[in-house]
């Protein structure tokens, strides 16, 4: 297929349409806005997910909902005079925070080649060990006023787009993935690690610095979480890690590797939300809601892994 955001797009319309139909203010300026400022912490999680994926070697980073639930019982912790320097020192350091783990799971799978699928899970246990250690099971967080804007900051002409995430898909998408010397030598890393050896260039490294960029959003994505949720709970972003595969094979990304986009995985994102959203509309239990949800996530992710055998 020539266009990979097309299903995305397709199934979006669609999905508007259908909650519309199912529920009549589906299309609300409120309801939309709840459901972008939603999309947008998906999104964040799925750029996650596709930098580990464009990598290569079918990985799969299945610590991201660790490190966005550690970053949003963390972040907020982080005190310092008034609360936009707070912040000032918040982000930086669940980039940090996030980074720190990314490298570890890269050190793992590049270097002492343990499988990634093993190596990010293994991570996802040690770092929910750690957020229980440190806060005893029981958070006690205060999200500021600073802090919540961070998601709830909107654009446009109808103030339905949070800013942030505007900012990064741009930057990250065009100038990070697709103008950057680094963002064509991890495509081709992705794609062939032999071949990017060859034209000389450090394939080990070029996938390392992968994880520590899916680490450090997935630190930021928490920080958006906590701020549109106001309060942090423990595993409170366990369901994003496999949510942000799903979003981003919406959005086009083989998980061979070597293909993807991160404007794909945040229209994937919106697929994903506007599914949940109907689900809610029809006041569904939630045990029916997250068999829903998983039957539809197992579906996509076998269509994917099947595409290539029928394109053969």
């Amino acid at each position: 297929m020539k266009n990979p955001f097309l299903p995305a797009i397709i199934g979006s319309i669609g999905l508007l349409f259908l909650g519309q139909i199912l529920s009549s203010g589906f299309l609300s300026m409120n309801n939309i806005s709840s459901i972008l400022m939603t999309t947008s912490i998906l999104a964040m999680a799925s750029i996650s997910q596709a930098a580990v994926i464009i990598s290569g070697g079918s990985a799969l980073d299945m610590s991201i909902g660790a490190i966005m639930s550690m970053t949003a019982l963390f972040g907020p912790m982080i005190t310092l005079g008034s609360g936009k320097l707070s912040l000032a020192v918040m982000v930086p350091a669940v980039l940090i925070m996030g980074a720190i783990v990314g490298l570890i799971n890269g050190i793992g799978a590049q270097i002492l080649k343990v499988v990634p699928l093993v190596m990010t899970l293994i991570m996802a246990t040690v770092v929910n060990g750690f957020s229980i250690m440190i806060t005893k099971g029981q958070p006690s967080v205060t999200v500021s006023h600073e802090l919540q804007s961070i998601s709830k900051t909107l654009f446009g002409p109808f103030r339905i787009l949070p800013v942030i995430v505007i900012i990064l898909l741009i930057f990250l998408e065009v100038l990070f993935l697709r103008k950057s010397r680094y963002g064509r030598a991890l495509f081709l890393a992705g794609n062939n690690t032999n071949a990017a050896n060859l034209c000389g260039l450090n394939s080990k490294r070029i996938i390392i610095l992968a994880y520590i960029f899916g680490g450090a959003i997935a630190g930021l994505s928490g920080l958006m979480l906590v701020g549109y949720a106001g309060t942090a709970q423990m595993n409170m972003a366990e369901s994003y890690t496999m949510l942000s595969v799903a979003a981003v094979v919406i959005g086009g990304t083989k998980l061979t590797g070597g293909k993807g986009t991160f404007v794909g995985g945040a229209l994937g994102a919106l697929v994903l939300v506007l599914i949940t959203n109907i689900l809610q509309a029809l006041n569904m239990a939630a045990g029916l809601r997250s068999l829903i949800q998983g039957i539809i996530l197992l579906t996509i992710l076998m269509a994917n892994s099947r595409a290539p055998k029928l394109r053969q």
